[in-house]
């Protein structure tokens, strides 16, 4: 009987190892199968083909750059530029959140993959014999071994997971580009505002000048009878009240200086000695292209990011769905064991084994499915916030066209006004000299030309500004964003 046992026990081996390899050919070809949930599809929307106003010609005019801020002939706004790139808070929160996705995607991946597990034991036995002899026996010996679990991704629901951990990634890449676009242009605009600001302080400094000039004639004529008492009151009014002005100007200029050193990183006040000198308002070579609406779902980082917002939500979905479905988990260990090291007879043991789980959750109250009508919401109020961002973002541009032409226009009439002004002026203090008019008409003339020039340096600061906003809006193109991932290593994908 024994020889036809051993020639069963033969048969079986060669049966097993069939059932095994079978086994092992239906899970590979089971992974291979359609993941569940939907497949990302870009959505279409219907625009316009271009803005309601005109695009401003100093677009086209200029040479087409992504970062314009670069060309900035303003050696003092290049160093800050500098700055806020290697210290911005902001900045350094949005690198930190790119290092926890990649992470966090890193992770996904690994937890999906094959767990090998190793143990280790050592045992020690002694036994003593009850005989008169007393004989004693002692046992030494280890044993080692690998486990090894690995959950076959059946229905695509780990590779569901894994593309919305990569898109979640990408998504902090784009945030970080937005972040820089939006930091530059803070930057630039209280800039801006500091150098406008200062101009409108040197400019009512001049004005006030002239009217000490004005006050000293009136003070003159009084003394010889040719002025009253009410004339010199009026004009040293007049000098107390623009005097009046100038501190609010200086609180606004120390308010931009330290709005520019929080931007850059810095305590506020570090930049006071650097930006106190008053200078020109800052120019810039290049422009960037604005193109027609449509060109935003692929130059701002903002949009793209939002879209990879809308990718993840939707594999999501996806990852929620595969848990309807029955989880596959193959289980496989080696052991190596050895004792009798001592008194007693040494024993090798090896041992391999390979088994499969089906693990099923039959009923579970509709948890799964409440979850995956979750994610289906998610990806719909990721899908209204793409598209939410993106008409903001044109509206955005096509706002700051309008703001742009309106600058233009207000200007070059303030040129205008200010120049008449200053002739009104001229006349009025000659006549008045003459004695051909009274005081009051130099003093109306007066207060007009200063109005109209604080008017000019605000109109030449608003469009300063409203360019920044034009530019800012279009956004930095996604083929820099795509530039930057490429020398860190990330490998970006198109929706």
């Amino acid at each position: 009987m024994r020889p036809q046992k051993v020639r069963n026990n033969m048969q079986a081996k060669p049966r097993s190892i069939l059932i095994r390899a079978a086994l092992l050919i239906g899970v590979t070809s089971l992974t291979a199968c359609q993941s569940v949930g939907p497949d990302y599809t870009a959505p279409t929307f219907d625009m316009f083909d271009a803005y309601k106003p005109e695009i401003p010609t100093i677009t086209s005019n200029r040479s087409q750059q992504g970062r314009w801020w670069e060309t900035t002939t303003d050696p003092i706004l290049q160093k800050l530029i500098a700055e806020g790139v290697a210290a911005n808070i902001d900045l350094k929160i949005a690198i930190s959140r790119i290092r926890a996705a990649a992470a966090t995607a890193r992770g996904v991946a690994g937890d999906n993959g094959a767990k090998v597990g190793a143990n280790a034991k050592g045992t020690a036995e002694t036994s003593t014999s009850s005989r008169a002899s007393g004989s004693r026996v002692d046992d030494l010996g280890f044993s080692t071994g690998l486990d090894l679990s690995w959950t076959a991704d059946v229905w695509g629901g780990q590779a569901r997971e894994e593309q919305g951990a990569e898109a979640d990634y990408l998504e902090q890449v784009y945030l970080r580009e937005d972040v820089y676009r939006v930091m530059i242009g803070d930057i630039i605009r209280n800039y801006i505002e500091l150098r406008g600001t200062q101009k409108r302080q040197e400019m009512l400094r001049s004005s006030l000048d002239l009217q000490r000039q004005t006050s000293d004639i009136v003070r003159v004529r009084q003394q010889t009878g040719l002025a009253s008492e009410l004339d010199l009151s009026r004009a040293r009014a007049e000098v107390a009240d623009i005097e009046a002005s100038l501190p609010a100007l200086q609180t606004q200029i120390d308010r931009s200086i330290n709005a520019i050193s929080i931007l850059v990183g810095a305590q506020p006040g570090t930049h006071r000695d650097l930006l106190l000198d008053v200078a020109p308002l800052p120019e810039f070579q290049s422009a960037p292209p604005i193109g027609v609406p449509a060109d935003l779902l692929r130059r701002r980082p903002d949009v793209r990011a939002a879209e990879l917002a809308l990718i993840s939500a939707t594999a999501r979905i996806g990852v929620e769905t595969a848990t309807l479905y029955p989880e596959l988990t193959l289980n496989g260990s080696v052991a190596f064991g050895v004792t009798g090291f001592g008194t007693g007879p040494i024993v090798r043991t090896a041992m391999a084994a390979i088994g499969a789980v089906i693990d099923a959750t039959l009923y579970d109250g509709g948890v799964r499915r409440a979850n995956i009508t979750v994610a289906e919401e998610e990806a719909e109020q990721a899908f209204q916030n793409y598209r939410k961002t993106l008409l903001a973002a044109i509206e955005e541009v096509e706002s700051a066209i309008y703001g742009y032409v309106g600058a233009v226009q207000q200007r070059d009439s303030l040129i205008a006004s200010v120049r008449y002004h200053r002739d009104a002026f001229e006349q009025s203090r000659v006549r008045y000299v003459q004695g051909l008019s009274n005081f009051l008409d130099v003093l109306d003339s007066q207060r007009s030309l200063t109005s109209s020039q604080q008017s000019l340096a605000d109109a030449q600061t608003d469009l300063e500004l409203e360019t920044i906003n034009l530019y800012s809006a279009v956004g930095l193109s996604v083929e820099d964003v795509e530039r930057y991932a490429d020398q860190n290593g990330v490998e970006l994908i198109n929706g």
